[in-house]
């Protein structure tokens, strides 16, 4: 198995490696491509190195991972509180209702970062000239802040999906 990585800070958001092997790579919610399968499971591996080789950014990179070493294998596009609760083997309390999604209508959203000033960790204006949401689903310490985003948004751009 491999481990793939994502440096956002060189990635141009090309879209590249999510046309060759979306069940690894996603540009959904983000500014910069992001690993959604970590590691790559043997059946996309081909297509993940294929990747590697043709970001025009040379922003991803890739780790063989020791046949010993034991991996369990997270599509964070399919992870839902249920298989995480499973996975760690520790009872999670209510942890469905703490799931949180921030969405940005970018028809609406003006650019004003208010957003990205009150929630730095969930929102950027860095690569569009409207918010985007960087962190799906919003982590718990960023709930709140997420959510004084989105009554502070001038155009109510901001949904909140909980």
């Amino acid at each position: 198995m491999i481990r793939v990585k994502v440096d956002k800070d060189t990635c141009i958001a090309c879209g590249n490696c999510e046309a060759v092997e979306p069940a690894v790579f996603s540009l959904e919610n983000s500014p910069y491509s992001m690993v959604i399968e970590d590691p790559v499971v043997p059946e996309h591996e081909k297509t993940a190195l294929q990747a590697v080789d043709e970001c025009p950014a040379s922003a991803i990179s890739y780790e063989e991972l020791e046949p010993n070493e034991e991996t369990s294998v997270i599509n964070i596009e399919e992870t839902t509180p249920a298989a995480v609760a499973d996975d760690v083997k520790e009872p999670l309390v209510n942890q469905e209702e703490k799931v949180m999604k921030a969405v940005v209508d970018k028809d609406l959203c003006i650019g004003c970062g208010i957003c990205e000033g009150t929630a730095p960790e969930v929102f950027s204006l860095a690569t569009e000239p409207y918010a985007v949401v960087i962190q799906d689903p919003v982590a718990e310490e960023n709930q709140e802040a997420a959510r004084q985003a989105a009554d502070d948004c001038p155009e109510t751009a901001i949904t909140i999906e909980e």
